[in-house]
Formats: structure tokens, sequence, C-alpha cells
């Protein structure tokens, strides 16, 4: 069903949901939880090992340049390991 802008559609998504749960005899849900899910980057070296990781704070904004350093980093001790076994 696509509910596209027509308001009929949403009416009957909700009568449906409301059916069906009625029908599943489901008495209660789940209405708590997260509400807003965060995140995070993890920084994986060439060999899939996880080098760093940044967890993301809503109220803040990603920390983009801590991110882009720690790359570089990695990029320079990669190259590193690689002139030593060489």
């Amino acid at each position: 069903m696509s509910l596209g802008f027509n308001p009929m559609n949403m009416i009957k998504l909700i009568m449906n949901s409301k059916k069906m749960m009625k029908d599943f005899n489901v008495s209660s849900w789940n209405t708590k939880g997260e509400g807003l899910l965060q995140g995070g980057w993890i920084l994986f070296d060439t060999d899939g090992i996880p080098r760093a990781a940044f967890q993301e704070d809503a109220k803040k904004r990603i920390p983009i340049d801590k991110i882009i350093e720690e790359a570089k980093m990695m990029s320079v001790s990669k190259s590193n390991i690689m002139k030593c076994e060489a």
C-alpha cells in the first residue's frame, strides 16, 4: 500500500494495525526505548582490526577533526610498517 499524501491511506493503515493487534491477541507492546539512537565511528586497518573508536553524542557535533587525525596516524603507521618489512 502506498501511503503517499492521501489521509485515507493513513487511516486504513491505522485501522489495519489495530485489527491485526486484536487478531494476534496483543495486549501490550514496547513503547519504551532509546528514543534517540546514537552511534559511532570505528576505524579499521587494512587487516580488519579495529584501531580507533569514536562515540557520537547528540548534543555535540561529530569529532571529524579527531577522526581525520586518527585516520592519518593509521596511514603513517601502516607506511612505517611497510618500510620496516621491506
